[in-house]
């Protein structure tokens, strides 16, 4: 439980996988930013995407959980459901060769997901999409959002965690001229 969810719980998951990677021998140069300002127009995320000039982009967001006021059915984000990687917004479209390689690695290491077409909202993504950076979003559900009590799973965390490194192990220069 804390504040600010959205999105220090992304930023928690980035730093943990890259503590985690630390000691890897990567193919491939990692950079973890942090963006302020995505509420108000994404500000601090069209500094990092010229600052940075990354080949990919991986947004760690976190996002609303939706099942306690949602049919099952409906549901695209849950407690306990793992991280959810977001298909579209109002302002986002994943990069699909990006968000295949994201859903073969879930799959393949078991580690559950959901999906989320949004009919609102925005994300920090959006601006390395309009850069052209192929770039996928992945979210820790947060039940509470924006309020001074969100709280998150921890097993969705570490599920995000986890999911962020077989990405990243997998996003070798091949994949990468692949997007």
């Amino acid at each position: 439980m804390g504040k600010a969810f959205d999105n220090r719980i992304g930023t928690a998951a980035l730093l943990t996988a890259l503590e985690d990677l630390k000691d890897e021998n990567l193919e491939t140069n990692v950079i973890g930013a942090i963006a302020a300002q995505e509420e108000v127009g994404c500000r601090g995320a069209k500094v990092t995407v010229r600052k940075v000039n990354p080949d990919v982009a991986i947004c760690l967001e976190g996002c609303p959980a939706d099942d306690t006021f949602t049919p099952e059915w409906l549901i695209q984000t849950g407690m306990h459901r793992g991280p959810m990687l977001r298909d579209m917004d109002t302002s986002f479209i994943a990069t699909p060769k990006l968000q295949k390689l994201v859903v073969e690695e879930a799959e393949k290491n078991n580690i559950p997901y959901t999906r989320a077409v949004r009919t609102g909202g925005g994300i920090d993504g959006s601006e390395f999409v309009n850069y052209g950076v192929p770039t996928i979003c992945i979210g820790i559900p947060v039940r509470y959002e924006h309020t001074n009590y969100g709280m998150v799973a921890y097993d969705d965390f570490q599920n995000t965690v986890e999911l962020l490194k077989l990405v990243i192990k997998a996003l070798d220069n091949k994949m990468i001229e692949r997007l």
